[in-house]
């Protein structure tokens, strides 16, 4: 019965540790899908591609790849560890308003889904930050959590 009641708790019940495990869970898997899927591709075949790349912004075909391989491999890397979370969402969400707005615009939710998926992952992650299972947590995290309970007892 301790089990089940356990269970029970921990569906229903929303806790600092399980918000974190969510939050946890949502870099992993959205970070890695990202890597996978687009990152790892155009940073191993970055010579091959860069001829053909798009120039949304107009800042050069290079340029405009490496902004991308950055954002899409790096600062995924940095997510899946949860290093500099908020910073690193920003480079992705980034990229995600390009990829939803400006090349595929015109063409329908169908070819934008995707990148309107991983913006709003993103963006929730910009908001809530990394959680306690990140390195941003282990580094900052119980320095700032010190000083805010020592600013509210003293106050």
């Amino acid at each position: 019965m301790k089990s089940l009641s356990f269970l029970n708790k921990s569906i229903w019940t929303t806790s600092e540790i399980s918000v974190s495990f969510g939050l946890l869970m949502l870099r992993i898997g959205i970070s890695f899908s990202m890597i996978y899927l687009h990152g790892y591709p155009r940073l191993i075949n970055f010579s091959e591609i860069s001829s053909e790349f798009a120039d949304p912004l107009g800042v050069g075909i290079v340029t405009s790849l490496s902004l991308v391989v950055f954002a899409e491999f790096f600062c995924s890397l940095f997510l899946i560890i949860g290093l500099f979370t908020r910073w690193s969402c920003v480079p992705l969400i980034i990229t995600m308003i390009v990829a939803t707005w400006i090349i595929n615009g015109g063409k329908g939710f169908i070819f934008q889904e995707k990148s309107t998926i991983y913006l709003i992952g993103y963006t929730s992650l910009l908001i809530s930050g990394g959680g306690y299972f990140s390195l941003d947590y282990l580094l900052l995290g119980r320095k700032m959590k010190t000083k805010t309970q020592t600013t509210t007892n003293n106050v």
